[in-house]
């Protein structure tokens, strides 16, 4: 599915939601949100050591399990890869669809791309997926997702049944992790509704891996960053949590 997909229907469930609870409330205006701070330097993927993952069963198990996340996380049904021919909800700019899409799906190239999907409370979810690339393809395919979205700033699209969505994409500090990392940040907003999602993109040798938080109210810097460092902790072999 793609990256207006991705958090539509968390949108759609907590609108539902929403609606039920403030049924014989006052209604009050919600306060506008503060704007996101601009996308920093374009981070450089670093020389890289190693070899790629070929496999796709062995980078599916190098991914974050349920023991690696906060509690109460839901592993969800594997997700259908979309065709290269399919068209998915339309956004405008037409690219920025591409925008929280895994790797593998928005890049060219990959030898072997696995993702998974934790679904959490209040609607909040966690998306990590992962793809392996040869050595000259790693720099290229990391530069172009950053490239993406300095494109994709500001961006609106428009669910299956008619619903405008509107997207808002900004920087975000994280400590240094893996071999080279890019963060960043997207306010999706729908009918009052808003959901936001704290993402890294991490180099571990030939592999790019993304990790998305995604939930109502804003998510905790530290959470993405342990998740992250888990994340490259698995990519490296490394035993444990």
């Amino acid at each position: 599915m793609d990256g207006v997909i991705r958090g539509r229907a968390l949108l759609l469930v907590a609108a539902t939601t929403a609606l039920v609870a403030a049924c014989g409330s006052p209604k009050s205006a919600a306060p506008a949100a503060p704007e996101l701070p601009p996308l920093g330097p374009v981070a450089a993927a670093a020389p890289v050591t190693g070899s790629p993952i070929a496999d796709a069963d062995r980078l599916h198990d190098q991914l974050l399990t349920n023991t690696n996340l906060p509690p109460n996380f839901t592993l969800l049904p594997a997700r259908a890869e979309t065709p290269a021919d399919a068209q998915g909800s339309p956004t405008d700019p037409a690219e920025c669809v591409k925008v929280l899409t895994p790797l593998g799906e928005q890049l060219p190239g990959a030898l072997t791309k696995s993702s998974v999907q934790y679904s959490g409370p209040n609607f909040s979810s966690i998306d990590i997926d992962a793809a392996s690339y040869r050595d000259d393809a790693v720099a290229p395919a990391f530069s172009d997702v950053q490239a993406t979205l300095r494109r994709c700033a500001h961006y609106s699209g428009t669910d299956a049944t008619g619903i405008h969505v509107d997207y808002r994409v900004g920087g975000l500090a994280q400590p240094k992790a893996g071999d080279a990392l890019a963060a960043f940040q997207v306010r999706t907003t729908s009918e009052g509704l808003t959901l936001n999602s704290s993402v890294a993109i991490v180099q571990v040798g030939n592999t790019l891996a993304q990790v998305a938080v995604t939930a109502p109210e804003s998510v905790d810097a530290g959470v993405l960053s342990d998740l992250t460092a888990a994340q490259v902790r698995r990519l490296q072999g490394v035993v444990g949590p």
